[in-house]
C-alpha cells in the first residue's frame, strides 16, 4: 500500500499496474458458518457482520488457477488437498519440456515453430453442430444472435450451402464463407491435465487426466462478429440448472471455464461445466440439491422433471412453444425434433437429462488462400494435419 501511494503520487502514476497477481477464491461469510466461528473475524458493532477468508484450493478448481495467469495464490492445506501441489508440479514440468522443445527448434530453423494443440483447429476455428441435426435440411450450430450476447441453436449455413453438403460431411471441414451469422468459435486455452482429440467423425474425444477426470477444461471464445473474443459464460455464475448461455468478457472464473463428455459423468459429445467442490458444498449445506456437471442443452425436451428449476407462470393468454405441441415432427428415436429450439437460448441442464442435452460435432474451417491476382493457391496449408480432412468439389 505504501509503495503505491508514492507511485501514484509521481510521474510514474499512468504506469502503476493494479493486479497483485495472486488468486483467491471465497466461499462463505464466517456468520454463516455452522458451529464455531472465528469471532476475530466479527469486528463489526453488528457481531453477524463477519469477514470471511479464502477457501482452500481443491484438486477440481485447478483449471482456473492453471488459467488465470496468476503468479500466486492461497490458501493450501497439504493435509486436506495433498495432490494440488502434485499438479502444479505437473504442469510445470509440462511447460518446462515445452520450452525446452521451442527452444531446440529455435535453434535448429528459427523460422519453425511448436505445432498446434489438436483442439486448437490450426487456429481457425470450430463450426460446432448439433449432432441430431447433421442429416436435416437446415443443420444446427451453436452460435451468437444477431443482436446482444445470447448463444443461440442456429442454423449453421446460408440458405444454398445444405443441398451441397456430402454425405457425412461433419467429420471433414467445411469453408467459412458457407456459414450464417456469427457460428464460428475458438477453443482454449485448455488446461493442461488430459488431452483432447477430434476422431474420425467429427467428436472430440476427451482423454481424462491425472488429477481430473473430467480432462481439459477450456475457454470457448466466439470468433467473427462485434463480440469476437468475448467468451461462453453461464450467465452469473449460476449453480444450478436453467442458467443462460450468454458470450461475456473473459475472466477466466469455472462459469466460463467447460470440458467435453466421453460417456462417464457427461453424455458423449455434451460440453459442460462443472461446479467447484467448495460451491457444491455450500449448496449441500443448504440442503439443496446439487448438480455437479451441467451440460449445453434445450428446455422442454429431456426426461427430467425441469420445473424444479424453470421458472413459469400460468397464463391464459400465453402462446405455446414450438414444441410444447403434441403433434410436432419427431426423430426416429421419438425425441421431439430439435428444429423445434433453432432460435432458441441455450442453456444449462443436468448431464443426466436425456434428450435435454445437446451432444455436438466439431468441424474445423477451410480457409481458402488466393495468389496477389486473386486466383486461389493450389493447396491448403491451414487444412494440414486435420484427420479425416479432405478437401472435395462436392464438399467445397
Amino acid at each position: 500500500a505504501f509503495f503505491g501511494t508514492v507511485i501514484r503520487n509521481t510521474h510514474f502514476c499512468g504506469t502503476l499496474h493494479n493486479d497483485n497477481f495472486l488468486h483467491l477464491q471465497f466461499d462463505r461469510w464466517e456468520n454463516e458458518a455452522t458451529g464455531a466461528r472465528d469471532e476475530r473475524k466479527c469486528i463489526m458493532k453488528n457481531r453477524n457482520h463477519c469477514g470471511r477468508s479464502p477457501t482452500t484450493m481443491t484438486v477440481d478448481y485447478l483449471p482456473v488457477l492453471e488459467l488465470s495467469g496468476d503468479l500466486f495464490a492461497r490458501k493450501f492445506d497439504d493435509v486436506a488437498e495433498p495432490l494440488v501441489k502434485d499438479y502444479i508440479d505437473n504442469r510445470r514440468a509440462k511447460e518446462e519440456e515445452r520450452f525446452r522443445r521451442e527452444a531446440e527448434l529455435a535453434e535448429k530453423d528459427g523460422n519453425e515453430t511448436m505445432p498446434l494443440e489438436e483442439w486448437e483447429f490450426q487456429g481457425e476455428g470450430v463450426l460446432i453442430v448439433a449432432k441430431e441435426t447433421v442429416g436435416d435440411d437446415v443443420p444446427l450450430c451453436m452460435g451468437l444472435a444477431e443482436n446482444g450476447n445470447a448463444v443461440m441453436l442456429q442454423p449453421c449455413f446460408k440458405d444454398d450451402v445444405p443441398a451441397t453438403l456430402s454425405p457425412q460431411w461433419e467429420a471433414g471441414a467445411i469453408i467459412i464463407e458457407e456459414i450464417n451469422g456469427t457460428n464460428r468459435w475458438d477453443i482454449g486455452p485448455c488446461s493442461s491435465d488430459g488431452e483432447l482429440k477430434r476422431n474420425a467423425t467429427g467428436e472430440l474425444e476427451m482423454i481424462p487426466g491425472i488429477y481430473s477426470e473430467k480432462g481439459p477444461s477450456c475457454g470457448i471464445k466466439i470468433g467473427d462478429g462485434p463480440r469476437q473474443g468475448r467468451c461462453l459464460d453461464v450467465e452469473s455464475d449460476r449453480n444450478e440448472p436453467g442458467g443462460l448461455l450468454n458470450v461475456f468478457p473473459c475472466y477466466t472464473r469455472w462459469h466460463q471455464l467447460f470440458s467435453f463428455g466421453n460417456g462417464t459423468i457427461a453424455p458423449r459429445g455434451a460440453i459442460h461445466s462443472s461446479l467447484p467442490a467448495h460451491i457444491a458444498k455450500q449448496l449441500k449445506k443448504k440442503q439443496k440439491e446439487v448438480h455437479q456437471h451441467l451440460c449445453l442443452g434445450v428446455v422442454g425436451r429431456g426426461d427430467a422433471d425441469e420445473t424444479a428449476w424453470i421458472e413459469h407462470e400460468e397464463d391464459e393468454n400465453e402462446e405455446w412453444d414450438p414444441w410444447e405441441y403434441s403433434d410436432v415432427a419427431t426423430y426416429p428415436n421419438g425425441r421431439k425434433s430439435l428444429q423445434l429450439w433453432s432460435g432458441q437460448q441455450l442453456q444449462t441442464t443436468p448431464c443426466s437429462n436425456e434428450g435435454g442435452v445437446i451432444e455436438w460435432y466439431f468441424v474445423p474451417f477451410i480457409v481458402e488462400q488466393y495468389d496477389d491476382d486473386g486466383t486461389k493457391e493450389e493447396g491448403n496449408e491451414s487444412a494440414e494435419g486435420i484427420e479425416g480432412m479432405e478437401e472435395t468439389e462436392e464438399e467445397l
